[in-house]
C-alpha cells in the first residue's frame, strides 16, 4: 500500500496509547466503523514492520510492532480515583485541540505523580522506549511517506471496490478522475456506476486533502452551480498568460496591445468625453452595456455577435476590429459565419457554460436568416461607434442582405392542425397524474392559450395574475401582466379552465401552494424539486419531450406525421394559438395585442384564405360568365 503523512500522523497517535475509538473519529472515515480504523491500523504495523526488515533496521521493525505502553493511573499517581489519559481528554479536550504532548502536560499538571523510585524508573523507561519509537518512526516516514501525483494508479490510493467502479467508467490514474470531476464538476459521480454522492464526497475530501501534490479542485466540484451568485469569480474563466489570444468569452478575453485598437486605421479622433474608451473591447462593452439595456435577451444576443466577430478578428485576420473595412465585414458574414472553420477551434456543445474551458462562440454554422441577424445586429453596433466618435465610417453601411428577402415572420408549416393539437393534448392528459405529468400538462395547455414566448413564459409569475370585471358574464375575468420584446407590457387573457389546471399544478409543487397563499414570486412553471422557474432552454426541452411522446404514438400509423411532429417546437405553439384563434373568430387586433407585436403586419401572416369559399366563387362568376348573366352579390357580401 501506499503510504502518506496522514497515516504516519495516525500510527503516530496510535504509539502516543490514544485510543483506537479517538483515532477513528479525528482520522477515521465517517462512513465506516471503528472496526475500519483498527483494521487500518494492523495493516501499517505490518507494513512498517516489513518496510524496516527490507531495510534492515531491526531495531524500528521491533519498536514498531510493539503495542503503546502505559503505567497504570494507579501505580503513577498512588490513587484510584485518578482517570485515565483518555478519560482526562474527554473532560477536557472533547474537540481534540490539544496534541498529545500538550494534553499530557495539563494531565500532569492536574494530577502530578507521587514520588516514588520504582514509579521514576517506570517512567523514565516508558519515556525511552517512546524516544526511541518515535525515532524508527520518523525514519520509515523519511523514506516511504510518498505523496499522492496525477499519474498515480488509482487503486494504488483508493479501496479495491472503490477503484474498480472508477476503472469500470474508464478512470484508472488520479489525472483521469481530475478531469472527469472538473468537466462534469459537482454531479461528476453520475459517470460512475454505483458512486452515489456520499462516495463522491468522500474522494473528493481526500483530493482536496491532497491539493498540493494532485492539484486544486474547482469550486464547482464541490458547490452545486446555483449558490454561486452572478459574477462570482468560479464562474469566470481564467485568463492565460502570453501574446496569443484564445477562444475564450469577452469577459475573460485579453487582447495584446498591438491589436488592441488604440491606433485601428478606422479609428477618429478621440474626443474629450470618450476619454474613457481607448480599446476596442472597452467599446464595445460600452455598446453591449447601453443598447442591451432593455432586456436581458437583448443584451445576450448583442454580445454574441459582437464576441464572435471580435474573435474572429483578432484570430483570424490579425488586426483589431477599428481596422476591418468592407471585404473584411463581407468574407465574415458571408464565409465565416455559414461555415465556422477550423470547426474543432469555433463550434461546440451548446450547453457548455461560459467559464467551461469546452464552451465555444457557435453550436452550428449559421444559416442565412441567423446571419442576415448579425450583420443588422453589428451594423448597428458600427453605427453606433461612429455616432460616438469612436470609429470614422461603418464598414457593414453597403453590405447586401443576407440571401433573398422573406417576410418578417414566416408561419407556414410551423403550426399544428386542430387534429394534431388534440392529439398532443392527449398525450399529456392523465385521470390520475403525477407531479410531473400535471406540471407538463399545465405547461403546454398556457403555451397554447397565451402565445407566449418562451422567455415569457418562464417569467410568468402568480404576482403577474390579476382579475377583472368585464361583464355580467365575465365577472371575474384572469389576466397575466407580461413584459414582451422592447419591454412592451401588455396584458393576456388567461381562460377560467386554465386558472384550474394552474391551482391543481401549484398544488403538487415541493410545498403545496394555492392562489391566495403563493408570493408573488411564484413561477407558474417550475422545476419539480426546487420550485425555482426554468430556463427558456429548460422549458423548450421539456416541450419537445412532449412532441416527441405524441410522434411515438403516431409513428406505426402514420410515419410521416410523426416526422413532422417531431420537427415542432416552443415557437410552433405561438402559432398554433395564432392560427386557432383567428379560427375562432378572435379579432386580428386582439390577436396582434396578445402576440405583441408591434406592428399588425407581422400579426397579418396568420390569416388565410378560405379554399373551399374561393373555389366556389370561381365556380359562381365563371358559369355566369358561360350563361351570360350577371353575378350577383350576397347580401354578405357587400
Amino acid at each position: 500500500m501506499r503510504l502518506t503523512r496522514q497515516h504516519f500522523t495516525l500510527y503516530r497517535g496510535y504509539l502516543d496509547g490514544v485510543s483506537v475509538e479517538q483515532l477513528h473519529r479525528s482520522y477515521g472515515d465517517a462512513a465506516t466503523d471503528v472496526r475500519a480504523t483498527r483494521r487500518l491500523i494492523a495493516t501499517l504495523r505490518d507494513a512498517l514492520a516489513a518496510a524496516a526488515r527490507r531495510a534492515r533496521d531491526t531495531e524500528a521493525a521491533h519498536l514498531l510492532r510493539l503495542k503503546p505502553g502505559s503505567i497504570p493511573a494507579a501505580d503513577l499517581h498512588g490513587r484510584d480515583d485518578v482517570p485515565t489519559l483518555e478519560a482526562y481528554r474527554e473532560q477536557v479536550d472533547p474537540d481534540c485541540v490539544y496534541g498529545e504532548a500538550e494534553l499530557l502536560e495539563l494531565y500532569r499538571a492536574d494530577f502530578p505523580p507521587a514520588a516514588s523510585p520504582r514509579v521514576d524508573r517506570k517512567i523514565v523507561r516508558n519515556a525511552r522506549l517512546r524516544a526511541r519509537q518515535t525515532a524508527a518512526l520518523a525514519r520509515m516516514e523519511s523514506t516511504l511517506a510518498e505523496a499522492p501525483i496525477p499519474d498515480h494508479p488509482l487503486d494504488g490510493w483508493f479501496e479495491p471496490a472503490v477503484a474498480a467502479r472508477l476503472a469500470a467508467a474508464g478512470q484508472t490514474t488520479l489525472a483521469d478522475l481530475l478531469t472527469l470531476i472538473r468537466q462534469r464538476r459537482q454531479r461528476w459521480y453520475t459517470a460512475v456506476p454505483r458512486l452515489g454522492p456520499k462516495g463522491a464526497q468522500r474522494i473528493t475530501a481526500w483530493l482536496a486533502l491532497h491539493a498540493g501534490s494532485v492539484g486544486e479542485l474547482p469550486p464547482l466540484a464541490l458547490t452545486p452551480r446555483r449558490q454561486f451568485p452572478a459574477g462570482h469569480p468560479a464562474l469566470a474563466r481564467p485568463p492565460r498568460l502570453g501574446t496569443s489570444v484564445d477562444v475564450v468569452p469577452l469577459e475573460s478575453l485579453r487582447v495584446p496591445s498591438e491589436l488592441d485598437g488604440s491606433h485601428g486605421l478606422n479609428r477618429a479622433p478621440l474626443p474629450a468625453h470618450q476619454a474613457t474608451i481607448t480599446t476596442d473591447l472597452d467599446a464595445i462593452q460600452a455598446w453591449i452595456a447601453i443598447a442591451g439595456a432593455r432586456s436581458a435577451h437583448t443584451a445576450r444576443a448583442y454580445r454574441r455577435e459582437a464576441e464572435r466577430l471580435l474573435l474572429w478578428t483578432l484570430m483570424v485576420k490579425g488586426k483589431p476590429v477599428s481596422s476591418l473595412h468592407a471585404e473584411d465585414v463581407g468574407e465574415y458574414v458571408n464565409g465565416f459565419l455559414a461555415d465556422p472553420q477550423p470547426a474543432k477551434r469555433w463550434i461546440g456543445n451548446g450547453k457548455a457554460e461560459r467559464f467551461d474551458p469546452a464552451w465555444r462562440p457557435f453550436a452550428k454554422p449559421l444559416p442565412e436568416n441567423s446571419r442576415e441577424i448579425a450583420r443588422k445586429l453589428l451594423s448597428a453596433m458600427f453605427n453606433w461607434l461612429v455616432g460616438q466618435q469612436y470609429l470614422r465610417v461603418n464598414p457593414f453601411h453597403d453590405l447586401p442582405k443576407v440571401g433573398s428577402a422573406r417576410p418578417a415572420l414566416d408561419a407556414t408549416g410551423r403550426t399544428l392542425t386542430h387534429a394534431q393539437w388534440r392529439l398532443v393534448l392527449q398525450t399529456v392528459s392523465r385521470p390520475a397524474p403525477s407531479p410531473a405529468e400535471q406540471r407538463d400538462h399545465f405547461a403546454l395547455l398556457l403555451a397554447y392559450a397565451t402565445g407566449l414566448r418562451r422567455a415569457e413564459l418562464v417569467a410568468a409569475t402568480t404576482g403577474a395574475l390579476s382579475r377583472k370585471v368585464l361583464d355580467a358574464a365575465l365577472d371575474d375575468a384572469w389576466a397575466l401582466q407580461v413584459e414582451g420584446k422592447g419591454r412592451r407590457a401588455r396584458q393576456v387573457p388567461i381562460p377560467h379552465r386554465l386558472m384550474d389546471a394552474l391551482s391543481r399544478t401549484l398544488q403538487r409543487r415541493p410545498t403545496p401552494l394555492t392562489l391566495e397563499t403563493a408570493p408573488g414570486a411564484t413561477p407558474l412553471i417550475a422545476h419539480l424539486k426546487t420550485g425555482l422557474p426554468l430556463t427558456p432552454d429548460a422549458l423548450a426541452r421539456l416541450y419537445k419531450r412532449i412532441f416527441e411522446r405524441a410522434a411515438q404514438q403516431l409513428e406505426g400509423a402514420n410515419p410521416g406525421a410523426a416526422t413532422e411532429l417531431r420537427r415542432a417546437s416552443t415557437r410552433w405553439l405561438r402559432h398554433t394559438h395564432a392560427n386557432h384563434a383567428l379560427d375562432a373568430g378572435s379579432n386580428l387586433r386582439d390577436v396582434q395585442s396578445g402576440l405583441g407585436h408591434a406592428s399588425l403586419a407581422t400579426t397579418t401572416c396568420y390569416t388565410k384564405g378560405d379554399a373551399a369559399r374561393q373555389y366556389r366563387a370561381v365556380e359562381r362568376f365563371f358559369n355566369a360568365a358561360l350563361d351570360g348573366s350577371a353575378v350577383h352579390r350576397r347580401p354578405d357580401q357587400t
